[in-house]
């Protein structure tokens, strides 16, 4: 009943008997003139077949289902082990039983429905051999399942649409594209079947979705075409093909004509389109880098990005509106992009509108559309809207992050509003969010541009705290305005505070030269490291057995 066969996708598995009924009587699965019988055996026709109760049909399914899962070694023809069932086989038995496929498994699963199919002719209802080309298709058992069609089709002269559309999507999913598209132009001509939507759909998935290489979008449309009534997801899928093959005009057209004919595209296909939009418009004037290779030796340059079509915001932000009106809305991550886009080219006033939408949906990227609109406003230093949708941020209960307590904050100390930084620093604080490097930074030049040496001097000394080494620019600004001041004496603990945190980054570097300089550099300076940074550089000596070399140091270091 089981051969080993080879598949031309890969490894050999193992085939059923379904190959083997119609071996004499079939060619090739597709070929373009199967051979077929009129002449089905005569034990076949004058079968009858009786209906049996429900609770029958149970014991009897049950009855059987044990007789296979039992016997599967012992005795391989199921001709002598169900010879007592023959009489008694129909369409919702033979299901039932298939759908005990984990108790049965692969093998005797497809035995049984090659034995069923030669007791009943293949007459079976459609359900039975929709259930049969799912079993052999999700086991990528295609050959089988191409043998399933041409043996059924044979006998029943009839497969229902959906047969052929579980094949396709099968095949398509496995990246057989071309064996899909094989199959579906064979529908008519060979099976004698019209396709459906169901049909249509699913070969367009697969030729929008599935295939990479972009050679057949032109077919795929064609097929579109072919669709005397289109439906949701005809279009989408067609929508998402263009998308992924960069036919932009084509799709926009598609998008245009889904409207017109009051379709909704799914989510899936606006979030493609609207993204690929996005990218598009952030690839206008960009400047990539193309390598050169005629050249003896191959190099690289950068080239602006002159040849895309300007523009592409517009589409993206007419396709948003137009599904807002129908009342559907792209995920997250897609909202965030086209907001982030809109800021990026300046369009501010359009982001605020796209924002305020979200908001009252009540959409999940309401917080970071906030962040992104807020940064953008800040670059324009735009302070009241930015201050005002800061501010309606915080009363809704929403958490802005640290890059937005960095521009709002930045943007103050820029404009030499002191006062409101501060405030915006303490709410970080309350809000337990971490300032940063840029925060400290920020307020410190303020301070100095504003010659307030007291908060400029308290913000260094709170990054010392944190164990961050100042930037030479921001320690010299704080330390010429204590100079200046009259604060020398503040100017050396700084300055003594920094070479100490120095001595300590070299310290767990494991850097004993430098460290061994430093600190005897500071020394001879006047400057005693406290007592933590002494412990730490006598552990790291310690650690590489070189103690002597700095104990003399670590003397000197007690008597100052």
């Amino acid at each position: 009943m089981l051969c080993r066969t080879g598949t031309p996708h890969g490894a050999s598995f193992r085939s059923s008997s379904l190959s083997k009924f119609f071996a004499a009587i079939l060619s090739s699965p597709f070929s373009d003139c199967p051979t077929h019988t009129n002449n089905p055996p005569t034990s076949l026709i004058l079968r009858n077949h009786r209906e049996v109760s429900p609770s029958v049909s149970s014991s009897l399914v049950s009855a059987i289902c044990s007789l296979l899962s039992h016997n599967a070694n012992q005795t391989p023809n199921l001709e002598i082990l169900l010879y007592d069932y023959k009489e008694m086989l129909n369409s919702d038995i033979v299901l039932q039983i298939l759908m005990n496929y984990r108790q049965l498994g692969r093998v005797r699963t497809i035995e049984f429905f090659s034995w069923a199919g030669s007791q009943m002719g293949f007459q079976f209802d459609d359900c039975v051999i929709e259930y049969m080309a799912d079993f052999l298709g999700r086991r990528k058992l295609f050959d089988d399942m191409k043998c399933l069609l041409v043996t059924v089709f044979s006998h029943k002269r009839n497969i229902s649409c959906r047969v052929f559309s579980i094949c396709i999507r099968f095949l398509g999913r496995q990246g057989r594209v071309r064996e899909a598209l094989c199959l579906f132009q064979e529908m008519e001509t060979m099976f004698h079947c019209k396709p459906d939507n169901y049909v249509y759909n699913n070969m367009l998935y697969v030729l929008c979705k599935k295939e990479t290489s972009g050679e057949l979008i032109d077919v795929a449309l064609d097929i579109f075409h072919q669709i005397k009534w289109p439906d949701t997801y005809s279009y989408s899928n067609v929508l998402v093909g263009l998308c992924k093959f960069g036919r932009y005009e084509a799709v926009l057209q598609v998008f245009h004509e889904m409207g017109r004919v009051g379709l909704v595209p799914t989510r899936s296909a606006v979030n493609a389109l609207i993204a690929d939009l996005c990218s598009l418009s952030a690839k206008e004037g960009a400047i990539e880098k193309v390598r050169v290779k005629d050249a003896r030796r191959p190099f690289t340059i950068l080239v602006p990005n002159v040849g895309v079509q300007s523009g592409a915001i517009q589409p993206a932000l007419g396709v948003f509106w137009a599904v807002h009106s129908l009342g559907l809305l792209p995920s997250t991550y897609v909202i965030s992009r086209l907001i982030y886009e809109l800021c990026r080219l300046q369009m501010v006033d359009e982001a605020l509108e796209v924002l305020k939408i979200v908001e009252e949906k009540k959409h999940n990227c309401v917080e970071e559309g906030y962040s992104v609109v807020i940064q953008a406003l800040c670059e324009k230093r735009l302070v009241k809207e930015a201050s005002h949708l800061f501010q309606r941020m915080l009363s809704k209960g929403l958490k802005p992050k640290l890059v937005v307590y960095n521009s709002i904050l930045c943007m103050q100390c820029k404009l030499g509003c002191l006062d409101e930084a501060q405030r915006v620093f303490e709410i970080m604080n309350k809000k337990r969010c971490l300032p940063d490097n840029v925060t400290y930074t920020a307020l410190v030049h303020a301070y100095g541009e504003a010659r307030n040496w007291e908060g400029a001097y308290d913000i260094l000394i709170d990054m010392l705290g944190l164990g961050w080494i100042l930037h030479f620019h921001t320690y010299s600004l704080v330390d010429k305005l204590l100079r200046e001041c009259g604060q020398k004496d503040l100017s050396i603990k700084l300055k003594g505070k920094l070479e100490s945190q120095i001595l300590l980054k070299h310290c767990k570097m494991g850097q004993l030269q430098v460290v061994y300089e430093k600190l005897r550099s500071m020394l001879d300076r006047g400057f005693c490291p406290p007592t933590y940074v002494g412990n730490a550089c006598e552990h790291a000596f310690q650690q590489h057995g070189s103690f002597k070399i700095v104990d003399e140091l670590l003397q000197k270091m007690d008597k100052v």
